[in-house]
């Protein structure tokens, strides 16, 4: 065996060993969460949240099953390969589309639901998306030099690519520029939050209450991991060889399968335990679970007379108005 077919042999062990190793880790982190996703998700009326989640968690687990077997086959063929290829690229960016529009309701909520922040983020996401498509239509489209091959090897074939133009990295431009905006509107209505508890007696002026303090951190972790992601797969695919730099894709896979469902289950978790925790009665129809009516309304009228407790009310409602909004959606 040529040198070559040693180095591309080498190059796609390598690039099978890591989609392994992802579908693991994704599988793995699903079974994990998997009886909080029955509580949580299964077991609570319908929403656009929880279809997303499903959307995210589902898609991601096929697309790196997918990938194992594109991986592990060894009687490849163009007809075989090819439309494999494009599933699993085109998956590969609808679960990043569908982590970016959990984040995205996350935002929606966090402003209260605002007519405005919805055109904002519409705009800019359909404007990302497009700005996307475009890019790989124009570097890796019908009419460029990229073609699915099979590599015939001793007793199998193994499926490929060549000609690949790796300008197709630019698409994480405009990923990254949509990142930013989530995180500068994030960054804003947290400090805005402060200045309301800065306005109300008893509170921190350093502080956010606990719903918001989630959504807030979420989104600047998320940020600076997409942050890192673009960084090194940008730097990889215009430093190395495409075979070489083909294994971060599956990695992309998992930050945001992973990512996207964790930020969804935890929230709900923690809101399941707080609102729980504390049986108190906010105004209108809204009220916690577990609480009649009556009960609360006696509680409150109790809650008016000390003026620590008229504290504590506001505060609870003023932190259940982001997860009633969120779980709404």
């Amino acid at each position: 065996m040529s040198s070559t077919a040693t180095t591309i042999t080498h190059d796609l062990n390598s690039f099978s060993y890591a989609q392994v190793a992802v579908a693991v880790a994704v599988l793995y982190d699903h079974g994990l969460t998997f009886a909080r996703e029955i509580d949580y998700i299964w077991r609570r009326p319908p929403s656009l949240v929880s279809a997303l989640y499903l959307l995210d968690r589902y898609v991601g687990d096929s697309i790196v099953i997918l990938g194992v077997y594109l991986c592990l086959t060894e009687d490849g063929s163009i007809q075989k390969c090819y439309p494999l290829f494009q599933v699993r690229g085109w998956g590969t960016l609808l679960c990043s589309w569908l982590t970016q529009s959990i984040m995205q309701l996350r935002i929606y909520a966090m402003y209260r639901r605002a007519r405005w922040i919805l055109a904002v983020l519409l705009l800019s996401f359909f404007s990302e998306v497009l700005a996307v498509i475009v890019i790989i239509w124009t570097t890796n489209g019908p009419r460029s030099k990229f073609v699915v091959i099979v590599e015939p090897f001793p007793g199998k074939r193994l499926c490929s690519f060549t000609g690949i133009n790796t300008d197709f990295v630019y698409l994480f431009i405009p990923i990254l520029c949509f990142e930013t905006l989530l995180f500068f509107l994030a960054i804003r209505v947290s400090l805005k939050n402060m200045r309301e508890r800065r306005a109300t007696p008893g509170t921190s002026s350093f502080r956010i209450n606990s719903f918001m303090s989630i959504l807030v951190r979420d989104s600047i972790l998320y940020f600076f991991i997409n942050l890192a992601k673009c960084a090194i797969v940008m730097g990889l695919w215009r430093n190395a060889s495409a075979l070489r730099a083909n294994i971060s894709i599956p990695f992309i896979m998992l930050l945001e399968t992973m990512v996207g469902t964790r930020v969804v289950i935890n929230f709900k978790e923690h809101c399941s335990r707080r609102l729980s925790s504390e049986p108190v009665m906010v105004t209108g129809s809204i009220r916690f679970a577990g609480v009649s009516e009556e009960t609360a309304r006696q509680g409150t009228i109790h809650d008016q007379s000390n003026e620590g407790n008229e504290m504590q009310l506001v505060k609870s409602f003023q932190e259940s108005t982001e997860v009633i909004v969120f779980e709404e959606i």
